[in-house]
């Protein structure tokens, strides 16, 4: 899933005439998954917008000791893939991870100047372009604080998803963790494991993380220093 932030970026990089190489220097690629990207088209192309999105994240993020976990957390577990499918998911997985860091952090200039670039990215009649400027809406953190909540959400956070089904999720993982007698005052982040069947849930700004994985109906509970 690439949201309208990954399009612009790669609607820039086809007008600039890419010719749709990694990010990284491929001769000093090391491991399975660095050789597929460089080897398939599509995910060479997928990297040179990761790399784009990857800078602005940076930029924008207010919590740099958690941004810089985050991105260890994604890159290891891209490491760790050994099948096309696992690469391909990895790229969905941290695009969303990006666009949220973006969403939440960027101030409302620079989103307006993103998505100034998508609108002319894309091939619209005159009237649905000029409907189509929305201001920026005060965002709805209701089910962040919500009192049903295990833990409350920090507003900050790093989801996934956002959806009431997704805060429902999250407060059964809290639930896993602190069952495991682990401890979750407010969720960080909720991203799910690339290699495995499982989520990875960050707890207290950061300051826990926690593995949470289905074995087989059996879940686990692991701390990730």
């Amino acid at each position: 899933m690439k949201t309208s932030i990954m399009l612009a970026f790669l609607s820039v990089s086809l007008c600039t005439g890419s010719s749709f190489a990694a990010s990284f220097d491929c001769n000093k690629s090391k491991n399975f998954a660095e050789k597929t990207i460089c080897s398939d088209k599509k995910l060479s192309e997928d990297d040179e917008v990761l790399a784009k999105v990857y800078n602005l994240a940076k930029k924008v993020a207010h919590n740099k000791n958690g941004f810089d976990r985050l991105t260890k957390d994604l890159w290891d577990s891209r490491d760790l893939c050994t099948d096309y499918k696992c690469i391909n998911d990895w790229y969905d997985t941290v695009f969303v991870a990006y666009d949220s860091v973006i969403k939440t952090n960027a101030s409302d200039e620079v989103l307006n100047n993103i998505q100034k670039k998508y609108d002319e990215s894309v091939t619209q009649k005159p009237s649905i372009i000029n409907g189509a400027k929305n201001k920026k809406e005060a965002k709805d953190y209701s089910l962040y604080d919500s009192k049903d909540r295990a833990a409350p959400v920090e507003h900050n956070a790093i989801l996934y998803k956002d959806t009431p089904e997704a805060f429902e999720f999250i407060d059964t993982l809290v639930g896993f963790v602190r069952q495991s007698s682990y401890k979750c005052d407010s969720v960080s982040s909720f991203i799910p494991m690339v290699s495995s069947n499982g989520f990875t849930l960050a707890c207290n700004k950061f300051s826990y993380k926690y593995e949470i994985k289905n074995n087989g109906g059996n879940v686990s509970v692991s701390v990730d220093n």
